[in-house]
């Protein structure tokens, strides 16, 4: 094939790509089933099943599919980076085209190699919060947290102005309640991983892609299978040392000097623009059997993996140290099972379950569960409740973090406890009726009972009402009472994580 073709090739398969895993993402976020697995680009991820592995000791099935893709990694180097990453190809393609590649920073690509480590090291000590650096959960928790609710406020926006326009009634029609969700989702975190991740875009503006080169863990473990890969480029005849070679590579993995020209293979992500750029023909990327090419690799030193090993150590102490790790928070409420499952050790922070929740209850938690627990899920009842008839976060989670718990099941696990605030709850601070949470609880027996009451108002004047109490040993702690609390501000009923209560006398 031509190596313009292998460069068209390169294109097609990006788009498929990026295309795929937005459809993926589109269909777990509204709850589909699929004859691909939902969670495909986490399966196929070795950065992920690696850490998974180690911090639980144990394999999980579903990554099966990582296996390959890290053999092959041992015969096609970094070519996920540059022809199927959905991250790498979105910086591509607004990567400036006329702007030089950077040689300032070389000595930063050493950085990757340290956050590896880092991972790796952390994951030992049984926490994978340094995961929330994987490409794949970046791009995932920004679709799910920032980019997906801020395309359906821009469109109920657009709405108000434009509602009879053609496109938007149609939109209205067949997206709303299936691709959209019928009311405006809310997330804690999603300016600052907007931020986050237009940080990434940025510093693709400054050298291109900067990401794959300096930061990338899932890079770097490709990189360190690429230096001994098969296909890599190498010359065929003399080198003319015109650099148009060098111009081109979007990684600096190629270098002209007077004797030839030299391969990063750990940086080639096989793109193949150097082939059609050379005008002597004398760049080829091939499985071996050509002329050889002399080699300049960024050699990987044991300090790279000190540094990492370093950082892992000291920031697991740290979580250990901060006060998150003497009393839980009182609101952290984790998603059904998790609690009881070592979730720390295996939740990988990718937001699949925070994408799948139906109510927009489960959000990216910030310092409720530590630094220990950055960017795990956690119920925010008052943005959303666990539904009595959904158990799609623990169906969806790619490490089994959240158990998959059948409906019935689900339904029988306390994830939290409900509380009355009686100076608050309006039949018990104000005399007024309301009997909300009582109607909302959905546990067959009711965990929210009536009781009532004659009571002489502050005014004088004699009131008959129902006012609410909670029989814990029903509540499970789904946070609907809380959600639908009509009081503005802090509801006058809210969950809070489980205890475990002395007997009762």
């Amino acid at each position: 094939m031509a190596p313009t073709h292998w460069q068209r090739a390169r294109q097609l398969t990006q788009i498929a790509s990026v295309i795929l895993f937005f459809m993926l993402a589109f269909l777990t976020y509204r709850g589909f089933e699929s004859i691909i697995p939902l969670d495909l680009y986490f399966r196929v991820n070795p950065l992920v099943m690696l850490s998974a592995l180690i911090a639980m000791r144990a394999f999980v099935a579903a990554m099966a599919f990582a296996i390959i893709a890290l053999a092959l990694g041992f015969v096609i180097g970094r070519a996920w980076c540059g022809w199927l990453c959905p991250l790498g190809a979105i910086l591509d393609w607004i990567t400036p085209k006329t702007r030089r590649v950077s040689e300032t920073l070389r000595v930063s690509r050493g950085v990757k190699y340290v956050l590896l480590s880092a991972i790796f090291f952390s994951a030992l000590m049984g926490n994978l919060t340094f995961l929330i650096f994987d490409p794949i959960t970046i791009l995932n928790r920004t679709f799910s947290s920032a980019g997906l609710p801020t395309l359906n406020a821009l469109i109920l926006g657009a709405e108000k102005f434009l509602i009879a326009l053609p496109p938007f009634e149609w939109i209205e029609q067949n997206w709303r309640g299936t691709i959209l969700p019928a009311q405006q989702t809310v997330y804690d975190l999603g300016i600052f991983i907007a931020i986050f991740f237009g940080a990434i875009i940025a510093l693709n503006w400054i050298v291109p892609r900067f990401w794959c080169r300096y930061l990338c863990a899932l890079g770097a473990v490709y990189a360190l299978q690429a230096k001994i890969s098969w296909l890599r480029p190498r010359a065929v005849s003399d080198c003319a040392h015109c650099a148009a070679c060098m111009k081109v590579c979007p990684m600096n993995a190629i270098t002209v000097t007077k004797k030839g020209f030299t391969v990063d293979p750990a940086e080639c992500v096989v793109c193949f623009d150097c082939v059609p750029a050379c005008p002597t023909s004398t760049i080829a990327i091939t499985f071996g059997g050509s002329r050889a090419t002399q080699v300049a690799s960024f050699d990987l030193s044991r300090r790279h993996f000190i540094a990492g090993a370093a950082a892992s150590v000291a920031s697991v102490a740290l979580f250990q140290s901060a006060p998150s790790a003497k009393r839980d928070d009182a609101f952290r409420v984790r998603p059904p099972g998790a609690r009881e499952n070592n979730f720390l050790e295996k939740c990988i922070r990718c937001a699949e379950c925070v994408k799948v929740c139906p109510t927009g209850g489960l959000q990216p938690s910030l310092l409720q569960a530590g630094l220990e627990g950055f960017w795990t899920p956690i119920l925010v009842s008052r943005l959303g409740y666990c539904d009595f008839s959904c158990n799609a976060c623990g169906q969806i989670c790619p490490t089994g973090a959240i158990p998959p718990l059948a409906l019935e099941a689900k339904r029988h696990n306390v994830i939290g406890i409900a509380y009355i605030d009686e100076s608050r709850c309006l039949p018990w601070a104000s005399y007024t009726r309301c009997v909300v949470c009582e109607e909302m609880c959905p546990v067959p027996e009711k965990a929210i009972r009536l009781d009532d009451v004659d009571v002489i108002a502050p005014d004088g004047t004699r009131a008959h009402l129902q006012r609410p109490r909670v029989i814990h040993d029903l509540c499970i702690g789904c946070g609907i009472c809380e959600y639908q609390c009509p009081l503005a501000g802090p509801a006058a009923i809210r969950v809070y994580a489980p205890t475990k209560l002395p007997p009762r006398l």
